[in-house]
Parts: structure tokens; sequence; C-alpha cells
């Protein structure tokens, strides 16, 4: 990963595990930071809201965990 945690912004696209792991598989998806990270301060964790790549633009934006992401591609 090119960037830390603290240093991914709007636009950035991001891979991230998501759901559980299935026996020795693991689900990862694509999708790109649609709003500001929100830190959590009693548990240091910080948020990115996340449209997944195969959702539609109305949809709700997923959360995901500062350490479910994987990988990240930076805005253009």
């Amino acid at each position: 990963m090119s960037k830390s945690a603290n240093q991914i912004v709007v636009g950035d696209r991001i891979t991230y595990l998501a759901g559980t792991p299935v026996g020795m598989e693991k689900l990862f998806r694509n999708g790109k930071v649609v709003a500001f990270p929100i830190s959590d301060p009693y548990t240091s964790v910080l948020w990115f809201p996340t449209r997944p790549d195969d959702a539609d633009d109305e949809t709700e934006p997923v959360w995901v965990r500062h350490d479910k992401v994987v990988d990240v591609v930076p805005a253009n």
C-alpha cells in the first residue's frame, strides 16, 4: 500500500477485505472513498465511507475500517 491510512482522501480508490474469510479464501472488494474519513476516539479506528464498484450512485456508502484496506490508488 503506497499510502498510510491517515493519507487516504476523498476520490482515492481502495481495495479492502469485505466480510469474513470463507475457508481459506477472502473476499476483496474495490471501491471509491466518497467522503472524509471518521475517527473513533475510543477505539482509534479510522473509518472510510466507500462506494463499492458494483453499487449505484444512490446507494449508501459502506464503512471500511482502516485495517481492512489492502491497497490504495490515489485520486487523479
